[in-house]
């Protein structure tokens, strides 16, 4: 008994190392979670805060289970949550029994349609042509809008009840915060602002930013109530916040709100395909900076079964978050044990420091979102789309519609016109005529046709014999081979093939090398095997 109990010292001795990293980056994303969590769901959903305490421990649980990327950190996020608000505002009041029901139903129905993505296949697919440009056209919009919805908060003054996206809304919360604005709660959010701007430009500190801003804020928000008191300042507070291990709940689904639930069918529609559209596209940029891979279909299916549990726990819907994924790339631990490590931190953190969390004030929190929103405008990620003229025309097309048509519309048209974009780029191959050689570089099939054959039409009238150069074409339909065929036999045309003749023998002596190999693993057939191969 002895011999083995220091065999597993020795054991955890040995991975001591390994097990503190996980431990410490747990804690960091724990830390940083917790008061985007609070801030999402106050500030943006309009649910109590353990709505988004919830979905930090259940849902990043959930995900680390599911998601098999090393680096890929669910929970709650800042676009899915205000698109529970937008979606709700027109339906029931914010913080009510009756709200908090219809957001467990909205989150539900976003699950059931992520897993109808997932189930079929085509749909999962059209996930992978939504382009950078459109991804990024959409984060740029949300992070403003995220900006300007905050405002009203920021200012103590009460939530903006406005259903619609329109960029006037915003212009309407920043005269209000000028005109009526608390000036105790904008000294809160400002303390907190300009801490975190600060907190950022420094290296060692720039992860904890949001923390030191917060505690900032929290500070002097609680000088001003014992200075000035709280009857005069009317800093508002989050307030109690009493915690179990588990909050069981049930979605909102009878007779009296069926009404409703068709109603904010459209709102489930958009919020499955934020989060997937979010989910893909970090998991598609993050994986090529660690030098991995993860099928994306893995990602719908993590997303697809958290968000059909997750209601039943009293929580917000989870999707991937660039800015936590982003702190688990940059702190060099790529583990999914760190991640669930993390959720855990935040239980034990929200168990045993409720009271701290209760007096955080909410022009702080409003300030952290104006932050993240702040963080989604970044020209590095922006300025690689307008060195293309059509890539950049999505890109603007996006942003606007987030700002200017409500959120089911922006995602609905940002859908079609990165289709529309991919189908364009396939449909409009590199052509030039160099001499009497017509190169083309990209693919040969009915959409691309039209201009291809306007091209070699005004190459055969201005030179006469055309030399088509087919060497860079990646894909040719059946018709495109037909047109091929059909210039041929007109004698308009001659076809090259300008690739390295080594490198074509390579190719063939690697065919035949893999064929020899095939036979030698087959072995020799009987004659009774042959005699079938043959006859069939």
């Amino acid at each position: 008994m002895r011999a083995t109990a220091l065999k597993y010292r020795a054991a955890l001795w040995l991975q001591w190392p390994h097990v503190s990293s996980n431990v410490v980056v747990g804690l960091t994303l724990a830390l940083v979670t917790i008061p985007q969590a609070v801030a999402f769901s106050v500030t943006l959903a309009g649910v109590p805060p353990h709505f988004g305490i919830y979905a930090a421990i259940w849902g990043v649980l959930f995900c680390a289970l599911l998601n098999p990327s090393r680096i890929f950190h669910g929970g709650p996020n800042n676009s899915m949550s205000a698109a529970i608000g937008v979606t709700l505002l027109p339906v029931a009041a914010p913080f009510g029994a009756e709200y908090m029901g219809y957001a467990l139903t909205l989150g539900l129905m976003a699950g059931l349609i992520q897993l109808l993505f997932y189930f079929v296949r085509p749909l999962g697919r059209m996930l992978d042509l939504i382009s950078e440009p459109v991804i990024d056209g959409f984060i740029c919009g949300i992070g403003l809008f995220l900006i300007f919805k905050s405002l009203t908060t920021f200012g103590g003054l009460p939530l903006n009840t406005q259903v619609e996206w329109p960029l006037w809304i915003a212009w309407q919360s920043l005269l209000a915060l000028i005109e009526i604005g608390n000036l105790y709660a904008i000294e809160v959010g400002l303390i907190t602002l300009i801490t975190c701007v600060i907190a950022q430009q420094f290296e060692r500190l720039r992860h904890w930013a949001i923390l030191i801003g917060v505690a900032a804020g929290t500070l002097f928000s609680e000088y001003l109530n014992a200075t000035v008191g709280q009857q005069t300042t009317l800093i508002e507070q989050i307030g109690n916040l009493s915690l179990g291990l588990v909050s069981p709940s049930l979605p909102l689904f009878n007779q009296e709100a069926m009404p409703d639930v068709i109603a904010i069918v459209p709102g489930a529609i958009t919020l499955a395909l934020l989060g997937l559209f979010q989910t893909v596209a970090a998991m598609r940029r993050m994986s090529r900076k660690v030098g991995g891979f993860t099928n994306s279909r893995s990602a719908i299916f993590s997303d697809a079964v958290s968000n059909c549990l997750l209601p039943f726990l009293s929580s917000l819907p989870t999707c991937a978050s660039f800015n936590r994924m982003w702190l688990v790339h940059k702190l060099g631990i790529h583990s999914r044990i760190a991640i669930a490590i993390s959720a855990l931190w935040v239980l034990l953190l929200v168990l045993f420091f409720s009271n701290v969390i209760a007096i955080v004030p909410m022009p702080a929190m409003a300030a952290v979102i104006m932050l993240l929103g702040a963080n989604m405008l970044k020209w590095e990620d922006i300025k690689p789309h307008f060195r293309n003229r059509g890539s950049g025309v999505v890109f603007v097309g996006s942003f606007l519609s987030v700002l200017f048509f409500d959120l089911f519309d922006a995602v609905m048209l940002g859908s079609l016109a990165a289709i529309g974009y991919a189908k364009w780029e396939q449909a409009h191959p590199d052509i030039s005529l160099q001499g009497n050689v017509l190169k083309i570089r990209g693919n040969i099939y009915y959409g691309s046709l039209p201009v291809i054959e306007s091209m070699y039409h005004s190459a055969m009238a201005r030179v006469g014999d055309v030399v088509i150069d087919f060497s860079d074409c990646s894909y040719i339909d059946p018709e495109g081979i037909r047109w091929l065929a059909a210039a041929k036999k007109a004698r308009a045309a001659g076809f090259v093939d300008r690739r390295i003749a080594q490198n074509r023998r390579d190719a063939e002596r690697n065919t035949t090398d893999r064929r020899s190999e095939n036979r030698k693993v087959r072995g020799r057939r009987s004659r009774r095997e042959r005699r079938r191969r043959a006859e069939f």
